[in-house]
């Protein structure tokens, strides 16, 4: 298994603020995108070699926990071989969630690391 590429997720309060910033002070342009009924969700941008995407509460992996968002960052990793992998991290006594065949054409699965952050491991199916 190889780690392919890595993106970091930020989690956005007002995605359409960010994404505002994102775009008219440090200039990334929108790769891709997609709405949830008509709401914006989700935004891959991308400046020279630069690439994040923004991600609304909504639609994050991880809800808000009694009133306080859970966590700030999510790693989102592409691999080779994520079946591998998923067996790997279950071999070493470390839970997962389940694997998830994404509408996006992804396959996926997520955990934590020690400090709360979502790292979600996907392959294109």
């Amino acid at each position: 298994m190889t780690i392919l590429s890595g993106i970091p997720v930020l989690n956005c309060q007002s995605i359409e603020k960010s994404l505002q910033f994102y775009q008219q002070i440090l200039h990334f342009v929108i790769v891709n995108k997609r709405d949830d009924n008509g709401e914006l969700c989700w935004v891959h941008l991308m400046h020279g070699e630069t690439t994040l995407m923004l991600q609304s509460i909504g639609a994050s992996l991880s809800q808000q926990q009694g009133g306080q968002f859970a966590h700030t960052i999510s790693l989102y990793f592409f691999v080779d071989n994520i079946d591998d992998l998923k067996h790997l991290i279950s071999a070493k006594g470390m839970s997962s969630s389940a694997m998830k065949v994404m509408d996006y054409n992804m396959r996926e699965f997520s955990l934590s690391d020690p400090d709360g952050n979502i790292i979600v491991i996907a392959e294109k199916s």
